[in-house]
């Protein structure tokens, strides 16, 4: 007894139909589109990534203390709210300024390279602004909360 191809079988050698034609060409141009809308939207998801990252070492990246601009290190600790105020307050007083010679960093509590830099310059308590001259010299340690107008006077005595 000979086996019977199952329905749907290109094994047949019977022509398509035009309706099955159509659906063919739909079911080949849906699997292109799922593809590349697949391949779209991980490209986008790993520009994420990288940008998140790049943006994260760059906010870590101390090399630049000395380099010819002045740098403003806040020491931070994560789950402390005061040094999410003092991060905010900083953000708010920078933007007020708008002057890109400024640069800030954070030298995070967390990690060892934001130790060691803390330690370096005396600063190892959290809710501290650490202020560099364009030359890298310390112009001042700052500890505690400070508000916009304080940091708005500190950074524009920096420029």
């Amino acid at each position: 007894m000979a086996k019977r191809p199952k329905q749907g079988s290109k094994l047949s050698s019977a022509p398509l139909s035009a309706h099955a034609k159509i659906m063919e060409r739909k079911r080949t141009r849906d699997r292109w589109i799922t593809g590349i809308v697949g391949l779209v939207v991980l490209a986008a998801i790993a520009g994420v990534v990288w940008l998140f990252a790049s943006r994260q070492s760059l906010e870590e990246d101390f090399s630049i203390v000395g380099q010819g601009e002045p740098v403003i290190v806040q020491v931070h600790q994560l789950n402390c709210a005061d040094c999410d105020v003092l991060r905010a307050n900083t953000k708010r007083a920078l933007a007020e300024i708008d002057d890109d010679r400024l640069h800030y960093r954070m030298a995070y509590l967390h990690k060892s390279e934001g130790i060691a830099f803390a330690s370096k310059h005396g600063a190892a308590r959290y809710t501290t602004l650490i202020l560099f001259d364009k030359f890298g010299r310390k112009k001042g340690v700052y500890v505690g909360l400070q508000d916009v107008d304080q940091l708005v006077e500190l950074f524009n005595g920096l420029l």
